[in-house]
């Protein structure tokens, strides 16, 4: 049965050729509980007749005039979030199964065997959306009984160190020396490198605060982006593509207290320098560190931050050896920072040091770790988990 009640599945059957859309009735005609509510030549009057049925399915063709069927999906999944799509294609080639995935449909289904696969298809979606679903926030908030750190504890860290104000800088700097540095060290494969980059980036952080927006950027993926675009900055200096080993057991490349008293003083000499007075240096205190709490089977999260108005997270992600991450769709902007380990994400491979970033509508199938891994991944609340 179709969700609200109703006792048919409602499609959209969208394909420049009509013939193909002949073939599309002829194959769902026997199917009692599903009804075609509405037919399209080409994309943007698909668009048109989705909002105006909004049907639980949209079969469409992947090649059409005027919105493809990678565009056209785009758009119904930010517009029609609820309603599932099937791609259609004449070419098997594995090309267009990943412009598909890409997209965020559901299904990819070949042209060339659309009269066995179509209609099973349909039946596994109708499946699928019967069973509960349950967003990342209802897994990381379900047990907690701590409040998590709010996002507006950090971004008035920004605004205080924007002010001025170097204790500010330095909670800042304590809050994420440990999976800066980190990533400072997988990109250039070198810690005395690492280390002297580290006084570079919180030296951004200090000079760049005062045009801090947190309506682009959450406190964390701010800072980790500066770090990032630092380390390969300098590798392409240095010209020094090399990664690193590293192992699943802890991800952590760590200095101790003094190490980091060090690097500290070095960068409030630069920032007194500036401020025409006296190196402003001073211990540093040892920041409370947040809890590793196991969500679900073989994954951990630390969360960093939490945006409840936003309905964003930041935390660190820890997958062991051999564990899947829940097929999921991203309501907002994802990014991960990879810290440890290795991560398959469909078809991509991150190692160490690498960055993905994936758009709102889109999904991500199999993501899964041989080896475990490691990551910062910031990322919205309201994510599906399938």
């Amino acid at each position: 049965m179709a969700p609200g009640g109703d006792e048919f599945l409602t499609i959209v059957v969208v394909d420049d050729s009509a013939e193909y859309r002949e073939i599309v009735r002829y194959l769902l005609a026997p199917a009692s509980d599903m009804r075609i509510v509405g037919e399209a030549a080409d994309g943007e009057e698909a668009l048109a007749v989705a909002h105006r049925e909004r049907p639980d399915l949209v079969v469409t063709d992947l090649i059409m005039p005027r919105l493809n069927g990678i565009e056209l999906t785009r758009h119904i999944r930010q517009e029609l979030p609820e309603t599932r799509i099937i791609l259609m294609s004449s070419y098997p080639e594995d090309t267009y199964r990943l412009m598909a995935s890409d997209s965020g449909a559901d299904v990819f289904v070949s042209k060339a065997v659309l009269h066995n696969a179509l209609l099973p298809a349909i039946r596994d979606l109708t499946a699928r959306r019967g069973r509960k679903t349950s967003t990342l926030g209802d897994v990381l908030y379900a047990h907690k009984a701590k409040a998590p750190v709010s996002e507006k504890e950090w971004a008035e860290l920004v605004r205080v160190t924007a002010g001025g104000d170097p204790s500010a800088l330095e909670d800042l700097y304590m809050r994420t020396q440990q999976i800066v540095f980190t990533l400072l060290v997988r990109i250039t494969n070198n810690r005395d490198t690492a280390a002297d980059l580290m006084v570079d980036v919180f030296h951004d952080v200090w000079r760049n605060a005062p045009g801090y927006d947190p309506a682009r950027s959450c406190v964390v993926g701010w800072i980790m982006n500066q770090a990032h675009s630092r380390a390969i900055d300098r590798n392409q200096f240095d010209q020094r593509k090399t990664r690193i080993p590293t192992t699943s057991s802890d991800f952590q490349e760590t200095l101790d207290m003094k190490a980091h008293d060090v690097l500290w003083g070095r960068l409030a000499q630069h920032i007194g320098a500036e401020q025409r007075q006296e190196s402003v240096a001073a211990a540093l205190r040892r920041a409370p560190e947040p809890e590793w709490e196991e969500v679900a089977s073989g994954i951990s999260c630390k969360l960093l931050a939490t945006d409840a108005e936003k309905n964003r997270v930041s935390m660190l992600v820890r997958l062991t050896p051999g564990t899947a991450y829940p097929p999921h769709r991203h309501a907002g902007v994802e990014e991960l920072y990879m810290l440890d380990g290795e991560l398959m994400i469909d078809d991509k491979r991150l190692y160490p040091g690498d960055y993905n970033r994936a758009e709102p509508g889109t999904g991500d199938q199999h993501v899964w770790s041989e080896t475990g891994c490691t990551g910062v991944l910031l990322t919205s609340t309201r994510d599906i988990l399938s």
